[in-house]
């Protein structure tokens, strides 16, 4: 006689682990960083008892293949489409580890492999990986800008505590499209300028946004004003920015906190820490604290927009009102029911701010 054996309940600790993840990496953030609708629910509902990270590695190798057979076919446009759901999903696999163990390395690289042979084949952007000298090391960030503007003012994007680089890719599209050029910056602490080149965060961060600006003018030519966006915490490090280098002349801070403190969660806790390079909260705070705007003796000649949530359960309306009193040219747009960043409004949120760089940079 056979029996059936009912498979087995997953243990609390899993559900607890499963839980944390879903709260971390909604399926609205991960549209917006790129992934298709079906594999970013799939990856929201997986069970429990399948790693998250094995899941989504699986909806990365299946968008991979499909990149693969149609580059083959010649569908061009189909596998840079492909190849960039791959990189979203394997940004995905890669946040389910807090620190740099060896298992978040690989899969990053993966994912820079998986944007690079996406950029490899666009006929209607240009996509360029910057290696930045920076310290002992360099900063990693691309270069997003289209053929008919190769010369056109240049906007900084930048992350936070764990969203980096090609995440925003459609932050940086859409600056593209209206003349623009992007720069998908990984900044010390970040993405591949942490894990493969060892800079971490500290108070010496804005000179990161100075030599980008740097490296962009090499590149490309222009020399005249310049625009820096952060999201998260990286929108204390896009103002920090353009409070210190006055070629930034407009600056948009979306879902940040001028006086950041480490948080008592434990994914949050260790994910500054890596961030900052540290393993205690005492040293976290330190530099945190160094990292601090503080006005009116903080001020910066930009303009400045600030984008709010009204549902964004990390930051509060007062806190990002802060930033408004850095500039004289300051101004806050609202989301009543806004996320964190504006995940569930993400593609009026990039219109909106894409409309106002274009107004501040081109329009001058």
């Amino acid at each position: 006689m056979t029996t059936t054996q009912n498979p087995p309940t997953p243990s609390e600790n899993a559900l607890k682990l499963r839980a944390a993840l879903r709260r971390a990496m909604s399926v609205t953030r991960m549209l917006d960083y790129g992934m298709d609708y079906w594999d970013a629910t799939h990856l929201f509902h997986a069970p429990p008892s399948t790693p998250w990270h094995e899941v989504a590695e699986a909806l990365a190798a299946a968008q991979s293949e499909r990149a693969h057979a149609a580059a083959h076919r010649g569908d061009v446009e189909t596998a840079v489409a492909c190849h960039r759901r791959a990189t979203a999903a394997l940004y995905f696999a890669q946040l389910a580890f807090n620190d740099d163990q060896q298992v978040k390395r690989t899969l990053y690289t993966r994912l820079s492999g998986e944007y690079a042979r996406a950029a490899a084949l666009d006929t209607t952007l240009d996509v360029e990986r910057l290696s930045i000298p920076f310290r002992q090391s360099a900063l990693v960030a691309w270069l997003v800008r289209t053929p008919e503007s190769p010369t056109s003012p240049p906007v900084v994007i930048v992350g936070g505590q764990s969203g980096w680089g090609p995440a925003y890719h459609r932050q940086a599209e859409a600056l593209a499209r209206r003349g623009l050029t992007a720069v998908l910056l990984e900044a010390p602490g970040q993405g591949e300028t942490r894990m493969m080149g060892g800079l971490h965060l500290d108070h010496g961060v804005d000179r990161a946004f100075s030599a980008t600006l740097d490296v962009v003018a090499e590149r490309t030519g222009y020399t005249g004003p310049a625009g820096v966006w952060g999201n998260s915490f990286g929108g204390l490090l896009a103002a920090r920015a353009a409070v210190h280098d006055p070629r930034f002349a407009a600056c948009c801070v979306n879902g940040a906190i001028a006086t950041p403190m480490p948080l008592p969660y434990r994914a949050a806790r260790e994910q500054t820490h890596a961030l900052l390079g540290v393993d205690d909260d005492e040293s976290a705070a330190r530099i945190l604290r160094e990292l601090w705007l503080e006005p009116p003796l903080d001020r910066t000649r930009a303009a400045v927009l600030v984008l709010h949530g009204g549902a964004d359960p990390l930051v509060t309306r007062e806190q990002q009102e802060v930033f408004l009193d850095l500039s004289a040219h300051s101004s806050m747009r609202i989301w009543d029911d806004g996320e964190h960043t504006m995940y569930n409004h993400s593609a009026e949120r990039t219109d909106v701010v894409g409309d106002w760089f274009r107004a501040q940079l081109l329009a001058r």
